[in-house]
Protein backbone atom coordinates (compact mmCIF):
# COMPACT_ATOMS: atom_id res chain seq x y z
CA UNK A 1 0.00 0.00 0.00
CA UNK A 2 1.38 3.51 -0.63
CA UNK A 3 2.10 6.09 1.92
CA UNK A 4 0.30 10.03 1.56
CA UNK A 5 3.13 11.06 -0.89
CA UNK A 6 1.73 8.31 -3.32
CA UNK A 7 5.11 6.38 -3.78
CA UNK A 8 5.43 2.95 -3.37
CA UNK A 9 6.65 1.71 0.37
CA UNK A 10 10.23 1.42 1.38
CA UNK A 11 11.71 -0.56 4.07
CA UNK A 12 11.99 1.32 7.05
CA UNK A 13 15.50 2.55 8.34
CA UNK A 14 16.90 2.86 11.79
CA UNK A 15 18.30 5.89 13.29
CA UNK A 16 16.74 9.49 13.22
CA UNK A 17 18.72 11.24 10.41
CA UNK A 18 16.17 9.35 7.89
CA UNK A 19 13.39 9.59 10.75
CA UNK A 20 10.03 11.70 8.85
CA UNK A 21 9.50 13.26 11.75
CA UNK A 22 13.11 14.13 13.12
CA UNK A 23 15.20 14.23 9.91
CA UNK A 24 14.20 17.54 8.06
CA UNK A 25 15.09 19.00 11.17
CA UNK A 26 18.45 17.65 11.55
CA UNK A 27 18.96 17.78 8.25
CA UNK A 28 18.29 21.49 7.86
CA UNK A 29 20.40 22.27 10.87
CA UNK A 30 23.68 19.86 9.36
CA UNK A 31 22.98 22.28 6.53
CA UNK A 32 23.06 25.44 8.26
CA UNK A 33 26.71 23.93 10.15
CA UNK A 34 28.41 23.34 6.79
CA UNK A 35 27.05 26.19 4.94
CA UNK A 36 27.34 28.99 7.26
CA UNK A 37 30.64 28.16 9.38
CA UNK A 38 33.11 30.33 9.38
CA UNK A 39 31.56 31.96 5.96
CA UNK A 40 34.03 35.20 5.60
CA UNK A 41 37.60 33.31 6.49
CA UNK A 42 38.60 32.90 2.70
CA UNK A 43 39.39 36.25 0.33
CA UNK A 44 36.70 36.71 -2.71
CA UNK A 45 37.58 34.28 -5.19
CA UNK A 46 37.85 34.71 -9.35
CA UNK A 47 34.42 35.89 -10.03
CA UNK A 48 33.62 36.87 -6.59
CA UNK A 49 35.25 40.24 -7.14
CA UNK A 50 32.82 41.15 -9.52
CA UNK A 51 30.20 41.19 -7.55
CA UNK A 52 31.74 42.90 -4.76
CA UNK A 53 33.09 45.94 -7.05
CA UNK A 54 29.79 46.63 -8.32
CA UNK A 55 28.28 45.89 -5.11
CA UNK A 56 30.08 48.74 -3.49
CA UNK A 57 29.63 50.83 -6.35
CA UNK A 58 25.94 50.74 -6.39
CA UNK A 59 25.76 51.22 -2.84
CA UNK A 60 28.27 54.65 -3.32
CA UNK A 61 26.13 55.99 -5.77
CA UNK A 62 22.88 55.47 -4.87
CA UNK A 63 22.29 54.01 -8.64
CA UNK A 64 21.26 50.29 -8.09
CA UNK A 65 19.56 49.42 -11.39
CA UNK A 66 22.39 50.49 -13.51
CA UNK A 67 25.68 48.10 -12.78
CA UNK A 68 29.53 49.13 -13.26
CA UNK A 69 32.64 47.35 -13.01
CA UNK A 70 35.35 50.41 -12.77
CA UNK A 71 34.77 52.40 -15.76
CA UNK A 72 32.63 50.22 -17.81
CA UNK A 73 28.77 49.28 -18.08
CA UNK A 74 28.29 45.85 -16.70
CA UNK A 75 24.75 44.13 -17.13
CA UNK A 76 26.39 40.52 -17.73
CA UNK A 77 24.34 39.63 -15.37
CA UNK A 78 20.58 40.99 -14.03
CA UNK A 79 19.93 42.71 -11.09
CA UNK A 80 18.86 40.55 -8.74
CA UNK A 81 22.41 38.68 -7.47
CA UNK A 82 23.38 42.28 -6.52
CA UNK A 83 20.21 43.42 -4.90
CA UNK A 84 19.92 40.31 -2.40
CA UNK A 85 23.72 40.69 -1.25
CA UNK A 86 23.29 44.46 -0.79
CA UNK A 87 19.92 43.93 1.32
CA UNK A 88 22.31 41.39 3.23
CA UNK A 89 25.22 43.78 3.84
CA UNK A 90 22.09 46.36 5.31
CA UNK A 91 21.11 43.61 7.66
CA UNK A 92 24.82 42.92 8.43
CA UNK A 93 25.69 46.53 8.72
CA UNK A 94 28.15 46.83 5.97
CA UNK A 95 29.26 45.08 2.91
CA UNK A 96 31.76 42.10 3.89
CA UNK A 97 32.75 38.48 2.26
CA UNK A 98 30.09 37.12 4.69
CA UNK A 99 27.40 39.47 3.24
CA UNK A 100 27.98 38.82 -0.07
CA UNK A 101 28.54 34.98 0.40
CA UNK A 102 24.92 35.20 2.35
CA UNK A 103 22.51 35.06 -0.63
CA UNK A 104 24.27 32.00 -1.98
CA UNK A 105 24.41 30.05 0.94
CA UNK A 106 20.55 30.79 1.78
CA UNK A 107 20.11 29.35 -1.87
CA UNK A 108 22.07 26.41 -1.03
CA UNK A 109 19.90 25.65 2.27
CA UNK A 110 16.93 26.16 -0.15
CA UNK A 111 18.14 23.86 -2.67
CA UNK A 112 18.79 21.10 -0.20
CA UNK A 113 15.07 21.51 1.14
CA UNK A 114 13.84 21.65 -2.21
CA UNK A 115 15.53 17.92 -3.21
CA UNK A 116 14.11 16.60 -0.15
CA UNK A 117 10.64 17.69 -1.10
CA UNK A 118 10.82 16.37 -4.69
CA UNK A 119 12.46 13.20 -2.81
CA UNK A 120 9.48 13.29 -0.34
CA UNK A 121 6.73 13.28 -3.32
CA UNK A 122 8.09 10.89 -5.87
CA UNK A 123 9.74 8.52 -3.73
CA UNK A 124 8.89 8.67 0.02
CA UNK A 125 10.04 10.62 2.97
CA UNK A 126 12.99 8.37 3.77
CA UNK A 127 14.79 8.53 0.07
CA UNK A 128 13.52 12.34 0.01
CA UNK A 129 15.68 12.64 3.36
CA UNK A 130 18.72 10.39 2.07
CA UNK A 131 18.57 12.79 -1.30
CA UNK A 132 18.93 15.92 0.46
CA UNK A 133 21.64 14.12 2.59
CA UNK A 134 23.81 13.22 -0.60
CA UNK A 135 23.48 16.57 -1.99
CA UNK A 136 24.53 18.36 1.23
CA UNK A 137 27.60 15.95 1.52
CA UNK A 138 28.76 17.17 -2.27
CA UNK A 139 31.87 19.22 -1.17
CA UNK A 140 31.24 20.98 -4.84
CA UNK A 141 27.49 21.80 -3.73
CA UNK A 142 28.96 22.76 -0.61
CA UNK A 143 32.04 25.06 -2.21
CA UNK A 144 29.72 26.81 -4.28
CA UNK A 145 27.15 27.75 -1.88
CA UNK A 146 29.42 29.47 -0.10
CA UNK A 147 30.69 32.05 -3.08
CA UNK A 148 29.29 35.08 -3.65
CA UNK A 149 28.12 34.54 -7.11
CA UNK A 150 25.11 33.64 -9.25
CA UNK A 151 25.49 30.25 -9.64
CA UNK A 152 24.19 28.70 -6.59
CA UNK A 153 21.25 31.24 -7.02
CA UNK A 154 20.67 29.53 -10.80
CA UNK A 155 20.70 26.24 -9.08
CA UNK A 156 17.89 26.97 -6.16
CA UNK A 157 15.62 29.11 -8.65
CA UNK A 158 15.76 25.46 -10.32
CA UNK A 159 15.39 23.35 -7.91
CA UNK A 160 12.86 25.98 -6.19
CA UNK A 161 10.61 25.79 -9.56
CA UNK A 162 10.63 21.76 -9.77
CA UNK A 163 10.04 21.35 -6.52
CA UNK A 164 6.83 23.29 -6.78
CA UNK A 165 5.54 21.59 -10.05
CA UNK A 166 6.20 18.37 -8.26
CA UNK A 167 3.59 19.64 -5.46
CA UNK A 168 1.50 20.62 -8.07
CA UNK A 169 1.54 18.54 -10.89
CA UNK A 170 -1.90 17.21 -10.28
CA UNK A 171 -3.59 20.46 -8.98
CA UNK A 172 -2.54 22.06 -12.57
CA UNK A 173 -4.41 26.08 -12.08
CA UNK A 174 -4.26 29.96 -12.07
CA UNK A 175 -2.16 29.31 -8.86
CA UNK A 176 0.04 26.50 -10.25
CA UNK A 177 1.02 28.14 -12.91
CA UNK A 178 1.23 31.91 -11.67
CA UNK A 179 3.35 30.87 -8.61
CA UNK A 180 5.94 28.78 -11.38
CA UNK A 181 6.39 31.73 -13.71
CA UNK A 182 7.25 33.93 -11.08
CA UNK A 183 9.62 31.34 -9.87
CA UNK A 184 10.93 31.28 -13.39
CA UNK A 185 11.36 34.88 -13.71
CA UNK A 186 13.29 35.16 -10.44
CA UNK A 187 15.18 32.31 -11.64
CA UNK A 188 15.89 34.23 -14.65
CA UNK A 189 16.98 37.48 -12.95
CA UNK A 190 19.35 35.61 -10.87
CA UNK A 191 22.11 34.51 -13.45
CA UNK A 192 20.09 34.43 -16.84
CA UNK A 193 16.98 32.55 -18.77
CA UNK A 194 19.22 29.71 -18.12
CA UNK A 195 17.22 28.77 -14.91
CA UNK A 196 13.49 28.61 -16.61
CA UNK A 197 15.15 26.51 -19.12
CA UNK A 198 16.75 23.91 -17.31
CA UNK A 199 13.74 23.21 -14.82
CA UNK A 200 11.86 23.03 -17.70
CA UNK A 201 14.13 20.19 -19.20
CA UNK A 202 13.48 18.91 -16.15
CA UNK A 203 9.96 18.95 -16.02
CA UNK A 204 9.87 17.53 -19.58
CA UNK A 205 10.21 13.75 -18.72
CA UNK A 206 7.10 13.77 -16.39
CA UNK A 207 4.99 16.38 -18.28
CA UNK A 208 5.15 13.35 -20.54
CA UNK A 209 4.78 10.45 -18.53
CA UNK A 210 0.81 9.69 -18.99
CA UNK A 211 -0.06 12.61 -21.07
CA UNK A 212 0.32 14.73 -18.32
CA UNK A 213 1.00 17.93 -20.27
CA UNK A 214 -2.65 17.52 -21.39
CA UNK A 215 -4.18 18.35 -17.87
CA UNK A 216 -1.61 21.54 -17.80
CA UNK A 217 -2.68 23.11 -21.34
CA UNK A 218 -5.39 25.35 -19.98
CA UNK A 219 -6.65 28.53 -19.97
CA UNK A 220 -4.49 29.69 -16.95
CA UNK A 221 -1.22 29.42 -18.35
CA UNK A 222 -1.83 32.91 -20.27
CA UNK A 223 -2.12 34.78 -16.98
CA UNK A 224 1.07 32.77 -15.75
CA UNK A 225 2.77 33.64 -18.66
CA UNK A 226 1.86 37.55 -18.76
CA UNK A 227 2.53 37.18 -14.87
CA UNK A 228 6.36 35.69 -15.21
CA UNK A 229 7.43 38.17 -18.64
CA UNK A 230 6.35 41.12 -16.42
CA UNK A 231 8.50 40.49 -13.28
CA UNK A 232 11.43 39.73 -15.37
CA UNK A 233 11.16 42.36 -18.33
CA UNK A 234 10.60 45.04 -15.00
CA UNK A 235 14.53 45.59 -13.57
CA UNK A 236 15.24 45.89 -17.46
CA UNK A 237 12.55 48.81 -17.78
CA UNK A 238 13.62 50.55 -14.62
CA UNK A 239 16.75 50.85 -15.87
CA UNK A 240 16.33 51.74 -19.60
CA UNK A 241 16.19 55.17 -18.58
CA UNK A 242 19.69 56.80 -18.22
CA UNK A 243 21.29 57.62 -14.82
CA UNK A 244 22.54 61.00 -15.02
CA UNK A 245 22.54 60.56 -18.68
CA UNK A 246 25.37 58.43 -18.75
CA UNK A 247 24.75 54.72 -19.12
CA UNK A 248 24.12 53.92 -22.65
CA UNK A 249 23.55 50.03 -22.59
CA UNK A 250 20.16 48.51 -22.84
CA UNK A 251 20.34 45.61 -20.33
CA UNK A 252 17.67 43.53 -22.42
CA UNK A 253 19.86 43.85 -25.48
CA UNK A 254 22.84 42.41 -23.19
CA UNK A 255 20.56 39.72 -21.64
CA UNK A 256 19.67 38.63 -25.21
CA UNK A 257 23.53 38.72 -25.94
CA UNK A 258 24.24 36.83 -22.58
CA UNK A 259 21.62 34.14 -23.21
CA UNK A 260 20.54 33.59 -26.60
CA UNK A 261 23.63 34.84 -29.04
CA UNK A 262 25.97 33.14 -26.81
CA UNK A 263 24.65 30.23 -26.93
CA UNK A 264 24.31 29.59 -30.76
CA UNK A 265 27.55 31.97 -31.35
CA UNK A 266 29.76 31.67 -28.34
CA UNK A 267 32.44 34.56 -28.21
CA UNK A 268 34.06 33.43 -24.73
CA UNK A 269 33.89 30.06 -22.79
CA UNK A 270 34.28 27.72 -25.30
CA UNK A 271 35.60 24.69 -23.65
CA UNK A 272 35.23 21.03 -25.53
CA UNK A 273 31.65 19.54 -25.82
CA UNK A 274 32.74 16.36 -23.34
CA UNK A 275 33.70 19.06 -20.25
CA UNK A 276 30.56 18.19 -18.73
CA UNK A 277 30.99 14.02 -19.01
CA UNK A 278 34.68 15.08 -17.56
CA UNK A 279 33.59 17.15 -14.69
CA UNK A 280 30.53 15.19 -13.74
CA UNK A 281 32.68 12.54 -11.71
CA UNK A 282 34.10 15.50 -9.65
CA UNK A 283 30.94 17.11 -8.91
CA UNK A 284 29.05 14.29 -7.69
CA UNK A 285 32.17 13.52 -5.63
CA UNK A 286 31.80 11.49 -3.09
CA UNK A 287 29.05 9.71 -4.64
CA UNK A 288 30.04 9.71 -8.40
CA UNK A 289 31.23 5.72 -7.26
CA UNK A 290 27.71 4.73 -7.30
CA UNK A 291 26.79 5.99 -10.88
CA UNK A 292 28.02 3.17 -12.45
CA UNK A 293 25.34 1.04 -10.38
CA UNK A 294 22.48 3.45 -10.99
CA UNK A 295 23.23 3.64 -14.40
CA UNK A 296 23.28 -0.55 -15.21
CA UNK A 297 20.29 -0.45 -12.89
CA UNK A 298 18.30 1.33 -15.64
CA UNK A 299 20.00 -0.36 -18.70
CA UNK A 300 19.17 -3.50 -16.35
CA UNK A 301 15.40 -2.39 -15.97
CA UNK A 302 14.40 -0.39 -18.67
CA UNK A 303 11.74 -1.79 -19.52
CA UNK A 304 10.30 -2.30 -16.32
CA UNK A 305 11.81 0.63 -14.78
CA UNK A 306 8.91 2.49 -13.13
CA UNK A 307 8.14 6.17 -14.36
CA UNK A 308 9.37 8.06 -10.74
CA UNK A 309 12.73 5.96 -11.11
CA UNK A 310 12.96 6.73 -14.38
CA UNK A 311 12.60 10.70 -14.26
CA UNK A 312 15.52 12.02 -12.12
CA UNK A 313 17.68 10.18 -14.81
CA UNK A 314 16.06 11.41 -18.09
CA UNK A 315 16.05 15.19 -16.24
CA UNK A 316 19.56 14.99 -15.81
CA UNK A 317 20.23 13.74 -19.50
CA UNK A 318 17.99 16.55 -21.04
CA UNK A 319 20.20 18.86 -19.01
CA UNK A 320 22.93 17.91 -19.67
CA UNK A 321 22.10 17.64 -23.70
CA UNK A 322 21.11 21.15 -23.57
CA UNK A 323 24.33 21.96 -22.00
CA UNK A 324 26.63 20.40 -24.02
CA UNK A 325 24.65 21.76 -27.28
CA UNK A 326 25.53 25.20 -26.13
CA UNK A 327 28.16 26.83 -27.94
CA UNK A 328 29.57 28.55 -24.58
CA UNK A 329 30.30 26.08 -21.86
CA UNK A 330 31.99 26.05 -18.35
CA UNK A 331 31.89 22.76 -16.20
CA UNK A 332 30.29 25.05 -13.08
CA UNK A 333 27.21 25.47 -15.51
CA UNK A 334 26.34 21.59 -15.09
CA UNK A 335 25.53 22.66 -10.82
CA UNK A 336 21.55 22.52 -11.63
CA UNK A 337 22.14 19.08 -12.51
CA UNK A 338 23.08 17.82 -9.19
CA UNK A 339 19.76 17.75 -6.97
CA UNK A 340 18.36 15.35 -9.96
CA UNK A 341 21.60 13.12 -10.01
CA UNK A 342 21.30 12.89 -6.02
CA UNK A 343 17.95 11.97 -6.13
CA UNK A 344 18.61 9.07 -8.64
CA UNK A 345 21.55 7.48 -6.94
CA UNK A 346 19.13 7.97 -3.37
CA UNK A 347 16.47 6.02 -5.03
CA UNK A 348 19.34 3.04 -6.13
CA UNK A 349 20.63 3.49 -2.38
CA UNK A 350 16.82 2.57 -1.22
CA UNK A 351 16.58 -0.18 -3.47
CA UNK A 352 14.72 -3.12 -1.56
CA UNK A 353 16.96 -5.79 0.02
CA UNK A 354 20.15 -3.57 -0.31
CA UNK A 355 20.72 -2.44 2.89
CA UNK A 356 23.96 -2.68 3.26
CA UNK A 357 24.45 0.37 0.51
CA UNK A 358 22.90 2.33 3.37
CA UNK A 359 24.97 1.45 5.75
CA UNK A 360 28.06 2.73 3.60
CA UNK A 361 26.46 5.82 1.95
CA UNK A 362 25.39 7.12 6.05
CA UNK A 363 29.70 6.09 6.84
CA UNK A 364 30.28 8.43 3.60
CA UNK A 365 28.25 10.96 3.76
CA UNK A 366 30.01 11.31 7.78
CA UNK A 367 33.45 11.60 6.47
CA UNK A 368 32.43 13.75 3.85
CA UNK A 369 30.62 16.30 6.23
CA UNK A 370 33.70 15.91 8.94
CA UNK A 371 35.77 16.85 6.10
CA UNK A 372 34.37 19.71 5.19
CA UNK A 373 33.92 21.29 8.67
CA UNK A 374 37.25 20.78 9.56
CA UNK A 375 38.42 22.09 6.32
CA UNK A 376 35.80 25.05 6.37
CA UNK A 377 35.53 26.00 10.23
CA UNK A 378 40.10 25.40 10.63
CA UNK A 379 41.92 24.77 7.81
CA UNK A 380 40.44 27.92 5.94
CA UNK A 381 40.80 30.12 8.39
CA UNK A 382 44.30 29.48 9.45
CA UNK A 383 45.71 29.34 6.21
CA UNK A 384 43.72 32.46 5.00
CA UNK A 385 45.47 35.00 8.11
CA UNK A 386 48.86 33.58 7.17
CA UNK A 387 48.23 35.52 3.06
CA UNK A 388 45.89 35.96 0.72
CA UNK A 389 45.07 39.30 -0.70
CA UNK A 390 42.67 40.80 1.97
CA UNK A 391 46.82 41.06 3.42
CA UNK A 392 48.11 42.05 0.77
CA UNK A 393 45.79 45.31 0.90
CA UNK A 394 46.47 45.68 4.59
CA UNK A 395 50.55 46.25 3.66
CA UNK A 396 49.63 48.53 0.36
CA UNK A 397 47.70 50.48 2.66
CA UNK A 398 50.77 50.73 5.60
CA UNK A 399 53.01 51.17 2.87
CA UNK A 400 50.56 54.51 1.14
CA UNK A 401 49.79 56.14 4.13
CA UNK A 402 53.27 56.35 5.74
CA UNK A 403 53.67 58.78 2.61
CA UNK A 404 50.06 60.30 2.27
CA UNK A 405 46.44 59.74 3.63
CA UNK A 406 44.80 56.82 2.27
CA UNK A 407 41.89 59.57 0.75
CA UNK A 408 44.42 60.89 -1.53
CA UNK A 409 45.53 58.18 -3.46
CA UNK A 410 43.53 56.27 -6.64
CA UNK A 411 44.13 52.79 -7.54
CA UNK A 412 44.39 51.59 -10.69
CA UNK A 413 43.74 47.72 -11.47
CA UNK A 414 46.24 46.83 -14.81
CA UNK A 415 44.18 44.19 -16.55
CA UNK A 416 44.32 41.81 -13.35
CA UNK A 417 41.28 40.72 -11.27
CA UNK A 418 38.76 42.96 -9.46
CA UNK A 419 39.09 42.06 -6.29
CA UNK A 420 41.82 44.47 -5.04
CA UNK A 421 39.50 46.97 -5.97
CA UNK A 422 37.26 45.56 -3.39
CA UNK A 423 39.49 44.84 -0.37
CA UNK A 424 41.37 48.76 -1.16
CA UNK A 425 37.98 50.69 -0.72
CA UNK A 426 39.84 53.50 -2.58
CA UNK A 427 38.16 56.96 -1.81
CA UNK A 428 36.84 56.92 -5.50
CA UNK A 429 35.92 54.12 -8.24
CA UNK A 430 38.90 52.31 -9.06
CA UNK A 431 40.19 51.92 -12.59
CA UNK A 432 41.24 48.81 -14.14
CA UNK A 433 43.18 49.70 -17.60
CA UNK A 434 44.91 47.62 -20.47
CA UNK A 435 47.47 49.16 -22.17
CA UNK A 436 50.80 50.42 -21.03
CA UNK A 437 49.79 54.08 -22.50
CA UNK A 438 46.56 54.56 -20.82
CA UNK A 439 48.80 53.11 -17.93
CA UNK A 440 50.99 56.23 -18.23
CA UNK A 441 48.59 58.67 -18.50
CA UNK A 442 46.80 57.62 -15.59
CA UNK A 443 50.19 58.52 -13.32
CA UNK A 444 50.82 61.53 -14.99
CA UNK A 445 47.74 62.66 -14.59
CA UNK A 446 47.49 61.89 -10.65
CA UNK A 447 51.00 60.58 -9.53
CA UNK A 448 49.66 58.88 -6.52
CA UNK A 449 48.24 55.76 -7.86
CA UNK A 450 48.60 52.56 -6.58
CA UNK A 451 49.15 50.19 -9.48
CA UNK A 452 48.14 46.58 -9.38
CA UNK A 453 48.72 43.94 -11.25
CA UNK A 454 49.50 39.91 -11.91
CA UNK A 455 53.38 39.47 -11.63
CA UNK A 456 54.27 38.12 -15.28
CA UNK A 457 53.41 42.29 -16.09
CA UNK A 458 55.39 43.70 -13.48
CA UNK A 459 59.08 43.89 -15.63
CA UNK A 460 57.10 46.08 -17.73
CA UNK A 461 55.39 48.23 -15.62
CA UNK A 462 57.90 49.02 -13.11
CA UNK A 463 59.46 51.18 -16.02
CA UNK A 464 56.29 53.68 -16.22
CA UNK A 465 56.05 53.87 -11.88
CA UNK A 466 59.85 54.72 -11.22
CA UNK A 467 60.97 54.76 -7.37
CA UNK A 468 58.30 52.81 -5.58
CA UNK A 469 57.61 50.09 -2.93
CA UNK A 470 56.44 46.96 -4.36
CA UNK A 471 54.18 44.64 -1.90
CA UNK A 472 53.83 41.22 -3.41
CA UNK A 473 50.84 38.73 -2.65
CA UNK A 474 51.88 35.98 0.22
CA UNK A 475 50.86 32.25 -0.23
CA UNK A 476 47.76 30.51 1.58
CA UNK A 477 49.40 26.94 0.52
CA UNK A 478 50.53 24.71 3.35
CA UNK A 479 53.45 24.00 1.49
CA UNK A 480 54.61 27.42 0.92
CA UNK A 481 52.48 29.20 3.67
CA UNK A 482 52.98 33.03 4.12
CA UNK A 483 55.85 33.31 1.77
CA UNK A 484 55.55 35.69 -1.60
CA UNK A 485 53.46 33.66 -4.02
CA UNK A 486 56.22 32.83 -7.17
CA UNK A 487 53.02 32.24 -9.67
CA UNK A 488 52.49 34.45 -13.02
CA UNK A 489 49.13 35.01 -11.82
CA UNK A 490 50.41 36.48 -8.34
CA UNK A 491 49.41 39.95 -7.57
CA UNK A 492 52.17 42.59 -7.65
CA UNK A 493 51.12 46.38 -6.13
CA UNK A 494 53.59 49.40 -6.95
CA UNK A 495 53.47 52.22 -4.49
CA UNK A 496 55.09 55.36 -6.15
CA UNK A 497 57.64 57.04 -3.75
Amino acid sequence: MADDTGAPPRPRSPGALLDPLKGPRILLGSAALLLFIMPGAADLWTHEGRWAVICREMMRSGDYIHPYLFDEEYYDKPLLSYWLMIGAARLLGGLSETALRLPAMLAGLLAVWCTYRIGRRRFGPETGLLAGWLLLTCPIFVYWSRLACSDMLNLAAVAGAVAWYTERRDRPGVVSHAVLAFIFAVGAQMKGLVAPVLALMAMLPDLFSDGRWRRHLRWSLLPAAALGVGAYLLPFLASKAPSGGTYESSGLALAFRENVLRYFKPFDHEQPRYVYAQYLFVYTLPWAFLLPGVLARALRQRRSLGPDAAWPLLASLLMLVFLTLSGSRRNYYMLPILPFVMLAVADWIREPGRELRLRVAGWTAALSAAGMLLFFGVVTPLFESRGGLRLMAAEIRQAAESRAPWGSWRVVLFDTRPQMGYYLEPGERPRRLLTNDELAQALKEHPRTVVVMYSEKAARVEPLVGPCTIVREKSTLPWQLGQTKNTSQAQTAFIPE
